[in-house]
């Protein structure tokens, strides 16, 4: 069905003016190699809420302005010297965030919010304020923020931010303080920390994905990739931490739900997408880090603190062939050696011979706080990415959610596979189910 969504004119939603005056003359906070690769670069987050009431939606607009207070370079704008990357800062100018309310005369459930990403794509397209990548200026706002109200009492959230300014983690520590304040806590519980010399001081770290890039620069097959929402049941997961218990003698250590899915998305999409004959094709498994912990960041840290490493490399034929046990056994050692790599200067373009197609990236919003926002209502139904694929994905990657309402195991988005693929990579899944 088509569903409308009537949208207000955009208002910009400043800090208090005493703030502003404040900060306004504290320079530019100078952004760390951590957040250079994402200047200009957008992010959309979705949190769906079955039950919050009107006055709770008018309450989070001026807990936005509040939450200013505290997090006050989301109402700056990015700011260059000229001199490359390391020249790129945050101007601390008060000049605010934007926001959007919109409406929709139908339900949740009627709207198709919790079914299938197909069924659904051209309302998630209204839901949020986009800007394509690249296309932000410097005077263009940090955040927009989209609250859109559907006639069953349900709300959905949309919040775009400039990736340089707060990774995952970040900007769903800034969404849980916005919720804290319109439910009347005085200040946000986490006291929150954007400057920090033990993150800046850091280096660039190799990336997999620049690498694969480099290595590949030209991949037109990329442009073939389709979107897909995945489920992988909770039934599958269980049986593989049980034969893992079972079968593995790694010192008790369960085997984590992420690894679990790890070991199933790797096989899966090995499987549909190797040709035959291709067993001795180089492969890699990567995922998205959250280093605070190794980097010693300081509690509250919200800027970018993410490393993308190369998790675990085989043959096309090993991974085909493996058990789901031996895969998840891989993918534990290689994240046991995570701090080791995290030191290492790794070799440019050495692990991606086999081009970008030949790679699956796993990023997980699970655990990083989407799952405890709340305005009012409780916690969200239903947790997000959603863009309007302006371009093809970088590389093949998989984007794993928070639990999903209706969803019975771990729901994600799949950009990761080729239309001729994507009928046999769900027959895999379904097949190991």
């Amino acid at each position: 069905m088509s569903v409308a969504v009537r949208k207000s004119s955009p208002a910009v939603i400043r800090p208090p003016e005493p703030v502003t005056t404040t900060r306004s003359g504290a320079g530019a906070i100078k952004l760390t190699p951590f957040d250079w690769p994402f200047v200009g670069v957008p992010f959309t987050v979705l949190l769906v809420f079955e039950h919050l009431s009107h006055e709770a939606v008018e309450g989070v607009r001026r807990a936005l302005s509040q939450a200013l207070v505290h997090y006050y370079p989301f109402a700056g704008r990015i700011c260059s010297s000229g001199a490359g990357y390391d020249g790129f800062g945050i101007r601390c100018t008060g000049e605010g965030v934007e926001f959007v309310t919109g409406s929709v005369v139908c339900g949740l459930t009627e709207a198709n919010i919790f079914g299938e990403l197909s069924g659904a794509k051209a309302l998630f397209d209204e839901l949020a304020v986009y800007y394509p990548v690249g296309s932000y200026g410097s005077d263009d706002p940090l955040l927009s923020v989209q609250v859109t109200e559907f006639s069953c009492g349900g709300v959905v959230l949309g919040a775009t931010w400039n990736h340089a300014v707060a990774d995952g983690a970040g900007i769903a520590q800034f969404l849980a303080a916005v919720g804290e304040l319109t439910r009347g806590q005085p200040s946000p519980l986490i006291l929150p920390a954007r400057c920090d010399n033990a993150v800046s001081r850091l280096p660039m770290l190799s990336n997999p994905i620049v690498e694969a890039v480099l290595a590949c620069p030209e991949s037109p097959d990329m442009e073939l990739i389709v979107p897909l929402e995945l489920t992988v049941p909770s039934a599958l997961i269980d049986r593989v931490k049980a034969e893992y218990r079972s079968c593995s003698d790694d010192d008790g250590q369960p085997c984590t739900t992420f690894e679990a899915v790890l070991a199933v998305l790797w096989q899966c999409r090995v499987r549909a997408t190797m040709p035959p004959g291709s067993g001795t094709t180089p492969v890699l498994l990567s995922f998205s880090a959250d280093i605070r912990g190794y980097a010693g960041a300081r509690a509250g840290y919200y800027g970018n603190c993410v490393a993308n490493q190369p998790l675990a490399a085989a043959t096309s034929g090993a991974v085909a062939s493996a058990s789901l046990v031996d895969l998840v056994g891989m993918v534990r050692r290689a994240k046991a050696r995570l701090p080791d790599k995290l030191k290492e200067e790794l070799g440019s373009g050495r692990l991606f011979a086999g081009g970008r197609y030949d790679m699956l990236h796993v990023s997980s919003w699970r655990n990083i706080g989407f799952e405890g926002v709340d305005f009012g209502g409780g916690p969200p139904a239903r947790v997000m990415y959603h863009s309007r694929w302006v371009g093809p994905p970088t590389v093949p990657t998989c984007m794993v959610y928070p639990p999903c309402r209706g969803k019975d195991g771990v729901n994600m988005l799949s950009i990761a596979v080729k239309e001729e693929h994507a009928e046999a990579f769900l027959g895999e899944l379904a097949w190991h189910t």
